[in-house]
């Protein structure tokens, strides 16, 4: 490809020596290499500092952030970064090696300057345990952002630099869900962009923020869209006042925000297909979101197939 300017790469570190070389291997390995390496060292007590240190690779830079928390150390590399496009990575995950070429290659040519991709669920071993696609087109990935945190996955994000000039930083006060008040603030204002490639592998494990925070995640993203309430459609605020719900497993929530929708929003089959398998089905989902089986092959495959018949 014709561009090779300079990008950066933010990755905070806590406590990740399990993982750490996985994930800092993936990138050293990318195919685009123009790239410095900020490694945000964010309080960790184990071998994290020694791993970083053994990697000889001038593009290294490792940070130490002494105001502990994950927002302060994304910040923290947000501002350090030189790169006229930030990549952000986490400590236990892996990038496919084309996942930075790929990225720049869409934003430099459709003028996006917020660009994710389709993300693979590996387990501690490595092993695919899901897939999870997301819309790929701007409106489309705006619409369900407003009810959906995963829409813009933060780890396989990159951003245009200019946007941090425009919304300065994660808020600390949104934390654990930080990264999602950031996208959805930048909603107009921004172009959005999936790939419709696997090119970032998310790790599930039980360390993981999203694992050891899950009810202050579901919580804090159901406030955050709520906060955003006036770029719903006006008629369809109920339908999407549900969604907000529905994926926040406030499943009788959402049941009753569907059953007013019917009547006094804009009816849509999307809203039918979610009332009916709230009403149908509201249990066995809530089964499968409790044993974690949401993301599972057969769980998706199932709901691919469900939505064909909706």
């Amino acid at each position: 490809m014709e561009y090779n300017g300079l990008v950066s790469v933010v990755m905070p570190v806590h406590n990740g020596e399990k993982y750490l070389r996985e994930a800092i291997e993936s990138v050293l390995n990318q195919t685009y290499t123009n790239f410095e390496f900020l490694i945000i060292e964010n309080c960790s007590t184990d071998s994290s500092v020694e791993i970083i240190k053994s990697y000889n690779d001038h593009r290294i830079r490792l940070i130490i952030e002494n105001n502990c928390g994950q927002v302060q150390a994304y910040n923290r590399g947000f501002k350090e970064a030189k790169g006229e496009y930030v990549f952000i990575h986490d400590h236990d995950d892996i990038s496919h090696p084309e996942r930075f070429e790929k990225q720049l290659k869409n934003m430099i040519k459709n003028n996006i300057e917020i660009c994710g991709s389709y993300f693979s669920l590996i387990d501690e071993n490595k092993k695919i345990i899901g897939e999870i696609e997301v819309p790929i087109k701007h409106d489309a990935i705006v619409k369900e952002l407003l009810y959906r945190n995963s829409t813009i996955f933060n780890s396989s994000v990159c951003i245009n630099k200019k946007v941090f000039m425009r919304l300065e930083n994660f808020n600390i006060k949104y934390f654990p869900s930080a990264d999602y008040e950031f996208y959805l603030r930048g909603v107009g204002l921004f172009v959005y962009g999936n790939i419709p490639e696997f090119l970032y592998s998310w790790r599930q494990h039980p360390k993981q923020i999203s694992s050891s925070y899950i009810k202050e995640v579901a919580s804090k993203t159901i406030a955050i869209s709520l906060m955003y309430k006036n770029k719903f459609p006006a008629n369809k605020i109920n339908t999407y006042t549900g969604l907000v719900y529905y994926y926040n497993d406030k499943l009788l929530k959402s049941f009753g925000y569907f059953f007013i929708a019917l009547f006094l929003d804009k009816f849509t089959k999307k809203l039918l297909r979610y009332f009916l398998i709230v009403c149908f089905a509201g249990v066995p989902l809530k089964l499968i979101r409790k044993f974690n089986l949401v993301n599972s092959k057969l769980f998706l495959t199932s709901k691919k197939a469900f939505n064909k018949v909706l």
